[in-house]
């Protein structure tokens, strides 16, 4: 469709390239607690209040005992663009040019989750959107070898036929870790996972549920309205060419009456494609401005 190479890149991954291998692995035994233990010099032990930005995750995305500790070993914190870029070795700035973008808002680098602070009160949902699934990182790396081998036999079974997940994972191409990244996005984004997949996340989130529906309100709506226009503009499209087409036979069959009439359907046509591609990229900016672009 020759119209549509001006249109603005849609921003496919919320967390593309999130994590790395951590040095240290959150401990999923260590006692329930409210506060990071700090061990001084001398031979006492202090605590850190956990902020209150962190217990909010924590609170809102319903994670469970279990889930808080991994959560709160991995000392979460939520940072500005320039700290968190350097924690995370990305570069967050939005690309030129008409092609998609690749946006990171959360990483789990050796051992620590950090996330990007929302630039607009309206992204302050997708963040906990992040945080569960930098959460699920965490837990990934927590995970022994059986329950491992357990898991990702169920996670690669979640694959084929499974389109919008192999959407979601393009941006990752053929990572390492892609298998730790569909733990993360299936349990953080998917509504329907098997029942053996659906146990495992109910040992970290009380109500996931809660989870992916935050995400269906941010971005899921988002992009399922640009895959509504974009349908709509093929057709269109087809349709304007097809009409086109005929018009030549009716040039050259001489039949000026029919040619006029259609001329008034392809205009009508044009029009509302014009406005499609409007609405469209209405949205993607809309969608990208979620993720601080």
């Amino acid at each position: 469709m020759r119209s549509r190479g001006a249109l603005v890149g849609l921003v496919m991954a919320l967390t593309a390239a999130c994590s790395s291998p951590p040095v240290d692995r959150a401990d999923p035994t260590a006692a329930p607690t409210t506060a990071l233990p700090v061990t001084t010099t001398a031979p006492t032990t202090t605590t850190v209040p956990v902020p209150a930005e962190v217990r909010d995750l924590a609170a809102t995305t319903t994670m469970t005992e279990r889930a808080r500790r991994i959560f709160l070993a991995a000392t979460p914190a939520i940072e500005d663009a320039t700290t968190f870029a350097a924690n995370c070795g990305i570069d967050n700035r939005a690309d030129s040019g008409s092609e998609p973008r690749t946006h990171t808002q959360g990483c789990y680098v050796a051992g620590r989750i950090h996330l990007l602070s929302p630039d607009r009160a309206e992204a302050r949902e997708l963040l906990y959107v992040v945080a569960a699934h930098e959460l699920l990182h965490a837990v990934y790396a927590s995970l022994g070898p059986a329950e491992r081998s357990r898991i990702d036999a169920e996670l690669q079974a979640a694959r084929p036929g499974n389109q919008r997940l192999e959407e979601r994972l393009k941006p990752y191409g053929a990572s390492p870790t892609l298998i730790n990244e569909v733990h993360s996005i299936l349990g953080s984004e998917f509504e329907s996972v098997s029942p053996a997949l659906e146990a495992h996340y109910a040992q970290f989130f009380a109500d996931r549920a809660a989870v992916v529906a935050a995400r269906q309100r941010t971005l899921g709506a988002r992009e399922d309205e640009i895959a509504r226009l974009r349908a709509d503009i093929d057709d269109l499209d087809t349709r304007i060419t097809a009409l086109k087409e005929t018009q030549e036979e009716l040039r050259a069959a001489n039949d000026i009456r029919a040619y006029n009439a259609n001329v008034v359907v392809i205009n009508r046509l044009i029009g509302r494609y014009n406005d499609q591609i409007q609405a469209l990229n209405a949205r993607i900016d809309e969608y990208n401005g979620l993720l601080g672009g």
